[in-house]
């Protein structure tokens, strides 16, 4: 879920109570806050706090919520994972630290010592393009081994990485979820547990879509609403993160601000303006939004 900003950019819990409301008309499995397309490494840890804290009352039990925790050494995630904890949401998520670069050793380390102190079940976030580092499938060997690491969300694009977490998992319990959106059905074709995916704020039903037609068998159909993401993610590509996200979420009609900077918003007039335009006006047309 990406979080919603008034216009100055400060978190804005009218829009996200709408957001909310919006993505809730939907057989969603549950909300992920604080991730990449939620902007958390733009945001101080109390409000982050205080978006989670809003989060959980609003959808008041009605789906499952995950928060993003994860900060870049062992002891501050400890701390602001066990603050999180507080409020009781479903899961946390940890990626990976930044910049750092741990060794394979040092990141199961890392990650076993926030288990061991949370009381909240823990999902490992994989996403090696923006932390520089990669949970090797040899890793979750050894932490889908700890009874509080319960899965982990894998953004690498690399199906090498994928089919070593399932062959390497302790059993199927440990959840293996796709991060990438253009490759949510495949995952489950792979044998994949679930997607965490941005483009579902806005393409919520093409995205349950894709679970549930595929869990029923029906592959054609499957197809059809995983082909539903590509122009959506077109144009997310001609922008920095979230940027055409929430561009085209607010030209669907769901206020959800700006992207705070140094992300730049797409000027009046401009092609990627256009381009965003064009990708919702094609998708109410279709009736697919």
């Amino acid at each position: 879920m990406v979080t919603p900003f008034d216009d100055d950019e400060n978190v804005s819990l009218p829009r996200t109570k709408q957001l909310i409301e919006y993505l809730l008309q939907f057989d969603i499995a549950g909300l992920f806050i604080l991730g990449t397309n939620g902007e958390a490494y733009t945001m101080t840890e109390e409000e982050k706090f205080r978006f989670a804290e809003s989060v959980i009352q609003v959808v008041a039990g009605r789906t499952k919520v995950i928060v993003g925790t994860g900060l870049n050494s062992t002891k501050e995630t400890i701390t602001f994972s066990q603050r999180i904890a507080q409020l009781q949401p479903d899961a946390i998520s940890l990626v990976s630290p930044s910049f750092v670069a741990p060794s394979q050793t040092e990141l199961i380390a890392h990650y076993q010592a926030i288990a061991d102190v949370v009381s909240v079940p823990c999902v490992l976030y994989n996403m090696p393009a923006k932390t520089g580092i990669n949970i090797d499938p040899s890793s979750i060997k050894i932490l889908s081994q700890h009874p509080n690491i319960i899965g982990i969300k894998d953004s690498s694009g690399s199906w090498d990485n994928f089919d070593g977490y399932l062959a390497n998992r302790k059993d199927d319990d440990f959840t293996v979820i796709m991060g990438s959106d253009g490759k949510i059905l495949e995952a489950l074709q792979h044998g994949g547990d679930a997607a965490i995916t941005g483009t579902g704020n806005l393409l919520t039903a093409s995205a349950v879509n894709i679970y549930h037609a595929f869990k029923a068998g029906d592959l054609e159909a499957a197809k059809k609403y995983q082909g539903q993401v590509e122009p959506l993610r077109d144009v997310l590509h001609e922008a920095t993160i979230p940027v055409s996200l929430k561009a085209a979420l607010t030209a669907a009609g769901v206020a959800v601000g700006p992207a705070r900077r140094p992300a730049l918003m797409p000027e009046e007039g401009s092609k990627l303006a256009a381009d965003i335009g064009q990708v919702v006006a094609d998708y109410r047309a279709q009736g697919i939004i």
